[in-house]
This record gives structure tokens, sequence and C-alpha cells, in this order.
């Protein structure tokens, strides 16, 4: 079985404590650090547009505590919080994180912890989990349960996804599908650069885009509005492709 990678980021306004989580990532071989963050606003971006399964959050920052920031987040990812001050444990334990880190950190229970984050991803079902390699995706469709049935989707026939909660609302050229997944379950199943979140409760098929009109993205007689936290990742790649 192929090794399964953890996307992580670490926020902490600690900058000696940020160099010490990198490099205790370095000598992780399934951990890949997505970014460092001094300010926890600053990695909104960075969660909503990339898959990012842990985050080192520290609890104790000037802006924002880590719990708080927590409660932010939609559909938030693991959490392993650190923190100077051993008395907020029981705070860091109710936003339920996989581990709570006193600093100094030594890497023996920092491993320790990462290696929990790992068995918890592991414990996931297979649905919940597939590599960006896995059938479904390389030959262009997805394995979709709908109640009793499973049904194949085509990625060239969708138009856009819609999140409600825990359950997605698939458009295709010629049917509506709901399934009952996340909108950070389907991201992680969808090719990058064919697929883009541009709001909490939508994801566009790029093919698919006939126009865009300030802050909304036109796809046939529907029009998706752009998330402000993802905007700039989104015009950054029109841009890309403009001429």
């Amino acid at each position: 079985m192929a090794l399964k990678i953890i996307n992580c980021i670490a926020i902490d306004d600690d900058l000696s404590a940020l160099r010490l989580i990198r490099e205790y990532c370095a000598k992780i071989q399934f951990l890949n650090l997505a970014g460092t963050f001094s300010n926890p606003f600053e990695a909104l971006q960075t969660i909503n547009n990339n898959q990012v399964d842990l985050i080192f959050l520290d609890i104790v920052m000037p802006q924002i505590t880590g719990p708080e920031f927590l409660k932010t987040l939609y559909n938030p990812p693991m959490v392993i919080f650190t923190t100077a001050f051993r008395e907020y444990a029981a705070e860091g334990f109710e936003s339920d994180a996989v581990d709570f880190l006193v600093k100094p950190v030594t890497f023996e229970r920092f491993s320790k912890a990462v290696n929990k984050a790992s068995q918890l991803i592991k414990m996931k079902t297979p649905s919940e989990i597939q590599s960006e390699d896995s059938p479904g995706v390389l030959h262009g469709f997805l394995m979709v349960k709908v109640e009793y049935t499973t049904i194949r989707v085509n990625l060239s026939d969708i138009l856009y996804i819609e999140g409600l909660k825990d359950y997605v609302k698939i458009y295709t050229e010629g049917r509506l599908i709901l399934t009952k997944t996340t909108m950070k379950n389907i991201i992680e199943k969808l090719p990058t650069g064919s697929f883009f979140r541009v709001h909490k409760s939508y994801i566009i098929s790029v093919d698919k885009i006939d126009m865009i009109e300030n802050s909304r993205i036109v796809i046939g007689n529907q029009r998706i509005p752009i998330g402000e936290s993802y905007r700039s990742s989104f015009f950054e790649m029109v841009n890309r492709n403009l001429i």
C-alpha cells in the first residue's frame, strides 16, 4: 500500500516554534509541510484552497486563540495544539484535538502525536481517502453513492458542485446527483487544475466556465458566487490563462 502523505501547516506567532516544526517535519517521510504562518488569518487561503489534513496550531496568539480560530473554519482539518502553557490543555482537547504538545516540544513527543494523526487517517473508510492516482480519477470518472446504488459520473460531464453540510449536489450535463459526503472529501478526489473551489459551498469545472462577471462565475444559466477568501487564487488562475 502506498504511503499516505499528510499535508500539514503550522500556525504560531513564535517564529522559533515554527522553525522547530519545519525541522521536525523534514525528518518524517509522510509529512508534507505546505506552509508556516505567524498570523492565523494568513493561513485561510491555504486551508481553503488546498488539501490540508493537519494543522499544528498554537493556542495562545495575539490575534485569536487557536480553538477560536478553529471554530471559524468550515469542515476544519485535524489539529495538534501547541502551547507553552500546560493549563490550556483542557481547552485544546475540548476542540477534539488529535494531541496537545507543550513547548519546548521534543522530537520524540512530536513524532508520537504525528503517528497518532496518521493512524486516525488510516482508520477512515476507503471512500473517504483516495490518492491522486486512484483508478476513478486516473480514468476520468468518480464512483458516487446515491442511496442504495453506486453510479459512475464522468468528470467531463460535471458542471459544478454545491455543498450542503454533509451532502453535495453534483450538477452534470443532463442530471443532478445528490450524495452524502463533504466538500473536503470530494475536492480531494478531483484532479487539480480541472476543478477549482471558488466558495465554501461551490466547486466549479474550469472547462465549463462561460463567463466571469464581477464576483460571479457563469456556467450555463447558473451564476456562482466567488467567496472572498477564494478570490485571490481564483483570479490568479484566470490571469495565467488571460490573453
